[in-house]
């Protein structure tokens, strides 16, 4: 029983904090090649989903739009871009996870945050809130006679009152990786109540903005593999050869008819929510 226990342990250890050792290095980078594009959206725009607010409607309203498809003039807005393969580059951005409360809303739906960083939390609603930020764990629903639907809590906070603002450490767990996903913004209060976070470890991450635009810069010289996430559309990814300095423009097109590409450097698959 004692090795089993130590077997687990050991397990344990390695997916959720991933073998340090085989992490990212920060290297001194002169004259870094950028990646920069535009996310389009081909054909009808996906209607997106109506949610009933079925408490605090004084505060929350009668209904919240799920606020999956953001398009205007066909342009994607929160389609996460990052670099899959990168072992080494600029150091870490101090930037900030901002999370903002707002009429039962999560603000922004779509977060990047970074390892060393913190997760800034704020209601600015005059009503209690409970904010869950979970973690999927894949294997732990294999290994789990209680599988966690939503994934594992990692905080678990209170804000009782307006203007309340917590900051909490971002870990070095808490990274995006195949075995944990990106993190959910939950509530138990308002179960309505949704966001996403991604973190990474390396700096080589974007999320489109209202134009669909993204750009990643600083990248030495190399070939890398980019990830298009969108949480309706799903993944693309594809390959990029930059030299030193380089700036090339790579655009990608979601549409919710699109079939699979077959191009060995570009693959395409669903996405759940």
């Amino acid at each position: 029983m004692r090795l089993k226990t130590w077997g687990f342990l050991t397990v344990f250890v390695f997916i959720v904090l991933g073998g340090s050792a085989y992490g990212y290095d920060t290297v001194d980078v002169k004259n870094g090649a950028t990646i920069k594009g535009v996310i389009k959206n081909s054909g009808a725009v996906p209607a997106d989903e109506v949610i009933n607010v079925t408490e605090d409607q004084s505060v929350c309203g009668k209904t919240i739009n799920a606020g999956k498809y953001l398009i205007s003039d066909s342009k994607v807005k929160n389609v996460v871009v990052f670099v899959t393969d990168v072992k080494k580059g600029m150091a870490l951005p101090k930037k900030n996870v901002e999370i903002t409360i707002d009429k039962c809303r999560v603000l922004p739906h779509v977060s990047l945050g970074f390892t060393g960083s913190e997760y800034v939390i704020k209601n600015n609603d005059p009503i209690l809130h409970t904010v869950q930020l979970k973690l999927g764990l894949d294997y732990q629903k294999e290994i789990s006679r209680r599988p966690l639907e939503d994934g594992s809590t990692i905080l678990n906070l209170a804000f009782p009152t307006q203007g309340l603002e917590l900051r909490k450490p971002i870990r070095d767990f808490h990274r995006f990786t195949k075995d944990t996903g990106y993190i959910r913004v939950k509530s138990n209060a308002h179960p309505w109540l949704r966001g996403i976070v991604f973190v990474f470890d390396h700096p080589y991450a974007a999320v489109s903005n209202e134009k669909g635009e993204y750009e990643i810069t600083g990248l030495m010289s190399g070939k890398y593999t980019l990830r298009f996430w969108h949480e309706g559309f799903g993944e693309v990814e594809k390959t990029v050869v930059v030299a030193e300095g380089d700036t090339k423009t790579l655009d990608v097109e979601f549409s919710v008819n699109a079939k699979p590409q077959t191009d060995t450097n570009t693959k395409t698959s669903q996405v759940s929510p």
